[in-house]
């Protein structure tokens, strides 16, 4: 393996069946000018398909990339990969769509290069800018040791069952967009071990307008340290979401100065018509310390008022130097002045 190696590992059943090539085969220089997607494409089309790996040093990727339909693969990462500033670029740089049991997979970092896309915090000169990793209706896969550099806009995005990140560093700058996130259809998902600094947290949704179907079930994030961030976890929904999201668990959070600790908003966009369709239930807050900010409460939740929030339960929660808690139509257990359901 050449030094400082991407290594984009294909092993697929039987054992046995496992065969080398190499992305430079495939058009990949590493001159640091060259895009790495095409290669990356025609290597997982011409290679990996037939149960195969594939080497590339460092590299620049400035082409989305679809592994689609994928089984039984690892996508190993031991160098860098790195995303140039191109203001047009938008989309998701590497998506796993329709896929099973694949591995994505460290020592190596993707740089994203996102602090020219959001120079000095504004979000509104490319709101279309690129997102790094999106696992789009995949099931039983896994994301661990990479780390992820200042993502233009999402960092990690599941969707799919029983899927897990853990044991992987996320760090943006200038306060980046979100951590790890979980959107809809989701049943099964474990997030641990994380550390995210400078994002937005680690979320669910937001589940977008127009009467979204939402079905979120049986979700747990633990042992996450969110540092120098604008949230902690929040629930993003809006007023016309239809659905249910139910028995997800938050449990071992550290928060460095932040924004918000933990909340649930259903009006989070939108045009604010409380159509009291989305279920939330059975939500699980516990062991969070750390500090906040004064201007804003360590909990709030905004439910919709057809529709509360119920079973909201909260263990263990001290966050300093917060404002006071804040609760609208929603009932549980565990702080002072949420009401019992």
């Amino acid at each position: 393996m050449l030094s400082r190696a991407l290594a984009l590992a294909a092993l697929a059943l039987p054992a046995a069946a496992f065969i080398e090539c190499n992305v430079l085969s495939y058009g990949a220089v590493s001159d640091n000018a060259t895009d790495l997607g095409p290669a990356l494409t025609a290597a997982w089309n011409n290679c990996v398909i037939p149960q195969a790996t594939t080497v590339a040093t460092d590299v620049l990727l400035f082409t989305n990339v679809v592994f689609n339909g994928a089984k039984k693969w690892n996508l190993h990462i031991t160098g860098n990969i790195y995303l140039p500033y191109i203001p047009t670029l938008t989309g998701t740089m590497l998506t796993f769509q329709n896929c099973q049991n694949i591995i994505l997979n460290g020592p190596g970092a993707i740089f994203g290069n996102g602090l020219r896309y959001r120079p000095g915090g504004d979000l509104g000169l490319h709101p279309s800018r690129p997102r790094l990793i999106r696992f789009q209706d995949c099931n039983n896969c896994e994301i661990s040791s990479v780390t992820l550099y200042d993502a233009p806009q999402f960092h990690v995005t599941m969707i799919g069952n029983n899927n897990v990140a853990h044991n992987m560093a996320i760090i943006a700058t200038n306060i980046g967009d979100e951590c790890v996130t979980v959107k809809t259809p989701t049943n099964g998902f474990v997030g641990e071990n994380i550390r995210c600094k400078f994002t937005a947290g680690c979320n669910i949704g937001s589940f977008g307008s127009a009467n979204t179907a939402v079905d979120v079930r049986n979700v747990r994030y633990n042992n996450v340290t969110i540092s120098n961030s604008d949230a902690g976890v929040e629930f993003k929904a809006y007023p016309n979401n239809i659905g249910t999201v139910t028995n997800i668990t938050y449990t071992g959070f550290t928060l460095r100065p932040h924004t918000q600790s933990a909340g649930i908003n259903s009006f989070w966009a939108g045009d604010g018509v409380d159509t009291g369709k989305l279920s939330i239930t059975d939500v699980t807050f516990s062991n969070f310390v750390g500090t906040g900010t004064p201007t804003r409460p360590a909990v709030t939740l905004n439910c919709n008022k057809a529709t509360p929030c119920k079973n909201i339960k909260f263990s263990d929660i001290s966050i300093t130097n917060a404002k006071a808690n804040s609760f609208t139509n929603a009932c549980g257990s565990g702080v002072t002045g949420i009401p019992a359901c």
